[in-house]
């Protein structure tokens, strides 16, 4: 009997509670299915009816897939199989758990409901694996509450709260902050952005913006860094994660880090024009705009302040510089008496 023990046959997100039994014997028969339940479930492991959600043959792998309906009986029915592994008739078989104790179904609040889903999949791929696209939540009367959901797997750590890196319950994306939720969720601080405790209980003096010990969030003065991946060479509004495929950003790639400069209770929104990187960016465009402003007055024949132009004619502008990006917009008198021409002709037309 030619057998597969390979689990291509098992969704990527595992099968809950469930334990496969396959056969690793190439030169003996397996047992048949009652006898796998008479002689292994209810003889060695003490099974009962009501314990078992389901018990199936799987031909494809050659094995035995048995679903229990609890998450405590399928730990402790694997724990005393593996004890009796190596012993008659258990030994010529290979005990494997299909379940994913990480699954998580993720709920994202994103207070802008313009955030792209993407963007918020990308964001979770720093932490968790195998990212499933967005779901719109909806409620009763079928509108969308703005919350969205989102099927992963917990990335394993050492260090991290119950051996899994857990994405930080608050967070932001460049200017948009978003909460996050799943089943058994750890404790979160919102003062250290750590878990494990509560703001209540917070004795830590830790900055949640750079996790250095040697200062809080109010006096931390390096430099800022992405919200989306956590690099420091670029910001969230140029991080390369924004326009990652689905694919791309499921994988993370991404370091771990505390989900961005941002996200504490009653902080205000910080300026991203500000700092080194911002300050680089902003002129970027503020030259740019100059150069769009030179090519403008040589199609409208203004030209440089202080100086007239071709025709003789001085003409009054209005300028207004936006803060954040320092793009210029220009509107001239003699463009606005030109449209007020025109509609008054359309008006007497009309008459």
């Amino acid at each position: 009997m030619v057998l597969n023990t390979s689990t291509r046959s098992v969704p990527g997100i595992g099968l809950a509670n469930t334990i496969r039994f396959a056969w690793k014997e190439k030169e003996m028969e397996p047992l048949g299915r009652e006898s796998f339940g008479r002689i292994i479930l209810m003889g060695i492991l003490k099974l009962t009816v009501k314990d078992v959600f389901c018990f199936q043959g799987n031909s494809l792998e050659g094995a035995y897939d048995v679903a229990l309906y609890t998450e405590a009986k399928h730990d402790d029915i694997l724990r005393r199989a593996r004890a009796v592994g190596g012993e008659r008739p258990m030994c010529h078989y290979e005990i494997t758990s299909l379940a994913k104790n990480n699954f998580r179904v993720v709920t994202v609040n994103i207070y802008n409901p313009y955030v792209k889903d993407e963007e918020v999949r990308a964001f979770l791929g720093r932490y968790m694996d195998n990212v499933s696209s967005a779901r719109h939540l909806k409620d009763s009367l079928g509108f969308w509450n703005g919350r969205r959901g989102f099927q992963a797997l917990l990335r394993e750590d050492p260090k991290g709260h119950g051996g899994y890196l857990h994405p930080p319950a608050m967070f932001s994306l460049g200017a948009d902050r978003g909460t996050l939720f799943y089943a058994r969720q750890p404790p979160f601080c919102r003062r250290c952005m750590a878990y494990g405790h509560i703001f209540a209980s917070c004795s830590t003096r830790k900055c949640r913006f750079c996790a250095s010990e040697d200062h809080e969030a109010r006096d931390c003065d390096k430099p800022k860094t992405c919200h989306g991946c956590g690099s420091s060479a670029h910001l969230w509004r140029g991080c390369p994660a924004r326009q990652r495929s689905y694919a791309s950003a499921a994988g993370g790639g991404a370091g771990a880090g505390d989900g961005g400069r941002r996200g504490g209770e009653g902080s205000t929104p910080h300026d991203q024009s500000t700092g080194p990187e911002g300050k680089a960016t902003r002129k970027e465009e503020e030259q740019e705009a100059a150069e769009g402003r030179e090519k403008e007055t040589e199609g409208t024949g203004v030209g440089e302040p202080g100086k007239a132009a071709e025709d003789g004619n001085r003409v009054e502008e209005h300028e207004r510089e936006e803060s954040d990006g320092g793009v210029v917009e220009k509107e001239t008198v003699e463009e606005q008496v030109d449209w007020g021409e025109c509609a008054l002709v359309e008006e007497m037309r009309g008459m």
